[in-house]
């Protein structure tokens, strides 16, 4: 009898380990799916997004030069527009604290892995250097400054050497003359500002892996647009372009004002898209100041210049949820259909008391809903009446009544819980914006699941007694059969 007990004991431990071991592996495995799907999406997002500049387009050099004023109010650290025909290289050009800074963030100062274009810390804010650096990642789908790598191709330096860069005080035309492979710590290239560009010039020509022809005596400003390669960490593409300042028309018209170098303070109106800080689109950068707000920006998308304007993938999946929990697809009969359920079975059971006919296991079943009338009435023997043996019935198997009205109750919880998140959601998540993983709306998305959760639970499954399990399992013995 000992080995018996200890051997039904290890039994229910066993199936108990399966179940643990079943509900971790999908657990596991839908966080992995999950998880796995939303990398893939960040991937993608961040290179279609790094093809956007975080600012409206242009369509041409004209409205570039119209909008200097604009963009130098609106960011403090922009220092130019840059534009290369006949490529995606078309940008605003950004100046930040060191090196580092831009190559993780993008014009909005989120953190950014496609980053933005920026020019060396080293060079003049106002462009006054002859040897201009400026840096942009390397996207394998050609976006910042991914086309580069294109000027190796036979004879496409010879057909795409027009650029243009304008900045707050004046226009430069661009002539790219040569492509050089180098290596970050290469300080003939790197070293910026008042240089002598004969010399240059000659290291270039003579080191160029593609190049044309050009009169260095004649050159007085030189920009470096400079990329990592594929090859090696530390190795460098860099092409390299003669600048030379548009002159003004015949017609003066108004000067910009004011020029980056009297820049004081950006404005707190920054575009993003074309729209207006407030718009539906617009960035909310300064909730990344709080902590709250650097918390949440951990879960956005590497190349996002949203902020925190952006759809959060856990607040769809609490919505789903929540709304599974008031009408569950795979048990719509199983909950909706139970109240039914339940009278049909008290009323077979009270259909006990003038049977005839019946087999021994329902002759049983009768004498123990007779014994439960019994207790009920404080009688220890005798018949009891159809009412009685009813209420019995209902005592032993469903209170159907009392279930009705909880399960009313419950049901009215998830319909106004699942309304008000549904509202809740489409109120606060635009699925056209970039998906992270959390927002700020994810603790209040989460709650309306609970709340849901906790009610279904609470009020609307019946918690059966004994002689409704056995009777489940008897109905499911015969199905099988």
């Amino acid at each position: 009898m000992h080995f018996l007990k200890i051997k039904g004991l290890l039994n229910a431990l066993s199936l108990v380990g399966v179940r643990i071991i079943v509900a971790s592996s999908v657990f596991l495995g839908t966080a992995l799916v999950t998880f796995g799907g939303y990398s893939i999406y960040e991937q993608m997002y961040t290179q279609n997004r790094a093809f956007e500049s975080g600012i409206q387009a242009f369509d041409s050099t004209e409205q570039i030069e119209e909008a200097q004023k604009s963009l130098v109010e609106e960011r403090e650290d922009y220092r130019a527009w840059l534009r290369v025909e006949g490529t995606a290289i078309d940008y605003p050009v950004m100046q930040g604290v060191n090196d580092l800074y831009y190559a993780k963030h993008d014009v909005d100062k989120n953190i950014s892995i496609s980053g933005a274009i920026y020019m060396s810390t080293e060079n003049a804010a106002d462009f006054s250097d002859n040897y201009i650096v400026i840096y942009g990642h390397h996207m394998d789908n050609g976006a910042m400054f991914g086309d580069i790598d294109r000027y190796l191709e036979s004879g496409f330096l010879e057909s795409h050497q027009e650029g243009v860069i304008v900045t707050p005080d004046g226009t430069y035309d661009v002539r790219f003359f040569a492509l050089l492979r180098t290596v970050a710590y290469e300080d003939t290239v790197y070293n910026v500002g008042k240089r002598n560009l004969e010399s240059l010039i000659a290291y270039v020509t003579e080191n160029a892996v593609v190049k044309t022809t050009v009169k260095a005596s004649d050159v007085t400003k030189v920009v470096a647009l400079s990329t990592c390669t594929d090859v090696s960490t530390n190795g460098r593409l860099v092409l390299f372009g003669e600048m030379t300042l548009r002159e003004e028309p015949d017609e003066p018209t108004p000067s910009v004002e004011p020029s980056i170098t009297a820049l004081v303070e950006p404005s707190p109106s920054p575009v993003i898209s074309g729209k207006p800080n407030g718009g539906p689109d617009a960035p909310q950068t300064s909730e990344h100041s709080t902590w709250l707000g650097r918390f949440f920006n951990r879960f956005m998308p590497g190349g996002s210049s949203y902020g925190f304007n952006a759809w959060a993938l856990v607040n769809l999946v609490c919505l789903l949820v929540t709304l599974y929990i008031v009408v569950p697809v795979n048990r719509l009969k199983g909950k909706f259909g139970r109240i039914d359920k339940m009278r049909r079975v008290n009323a077979a059971k009270a259909a006990l008391w003038n049977a005839e006919g019946l087999t021994p296991a329902q002759l049983a079943e009768r004498e123990e809903i007779m014994a439960v009338a019994r207790r009920l009435h404080g009688r220890k023997a005798g018949e009891v009446t159809k009412a009685e043996f009813a209420k019995a019935v209902e005592k032993r198997y469903y209170h159907v009544d009392r279930f009705a009205y909880r399960f009313t109750i419950g049901m009215a919880v998830e319909i106004a819980v699942a309304a008000v998140a549904f509202i809740a959601f489409i109120n606060t998540q635009n699925m056209r914006l970039p998906m992270i993983l959390i927002d700020k709306w994810t603790p209040l998305m989460l709650l309306f699941m609970i709340t849901c959760w906790v009610a279904d639970l609470a009020l609307t499954r019946y918690r059966e007694n004994s002689a409704v399990q056995s009777e489940n399992a008897a109905e499911k013995s015969e199905v099988r059969r």
